[in-house]
């Protein structure tokens, strides 16, 4: 009997094979937890032949884990807008409840790494303004008797 001849391995795309070789190359100085993750987004680029698509996945997914523990740490519920964009904000929107935490409305389809942008600079700018709400009690305790808006133009001039 004779050997049928069988099909050649589909040839794999430039993009692919680069993409695999720094997964492999990643893979040499990675621990065991992130080499087996790096198997699996290797196993996807190779069952699929689209690495940019993974990697956007990836990118994607990590972005919201990251979105959510940070989010979980400063005890902030993340609200992701309606798909209305013509009610849409144009970023994200924190409300700060007196206990400190905090509701975030998020825009539809923002990608997470901007959502904790802007997350960390809410929180700066919460920061910062119940430290000068500190500074003016401590201002009043000593015996300045002023409003709020000539403390803060009387010490941010100090200041410079």
């Amino acid at each position: 009997m004779s050997e049928l001849p069988t099909a050649a391995e589909p040839s794999i795309k430039p993009e692919t094979a680069r993409a695999l070789a720094s997964i492999e190359s990643a893979k040499l100085t990675a621990d065991q937890d992130v080499a087996e993750c790096l198997d699996a987004i290797g196993d996807l680029v190779r069952i699929t032949g689209a690495p940019e698509g993974v990697f956007a996945w990836v990118r994607d997914f990590l972005g919201r884990e990251q979105l959510s523990a940070f989010a979980t740490r400063h005890r902030i519920k993340l609200l992701v807008s309606g798909a209305d964009t013509k009610h849409q904000p144009a970023r994200t929107i924190v409300i700060w409840d007196a206990d400190g935490t905090g509701l975030a409305i998020v825009p539809a389809g923002q990608r997470p790494t901007d959502t904790v942008l802007h997350l960390r600079e809410e929180i700066a700018h919460r920061d910062e303004e119940v430290q000068r709400a500190r500074d003016f009690q401590e201002s009043v305790a000593s015996g300045h008797v002023e409003d709020i808006d000539a403390w803060h133009a009387r010490t941010a001039e100090a200041g410079k």
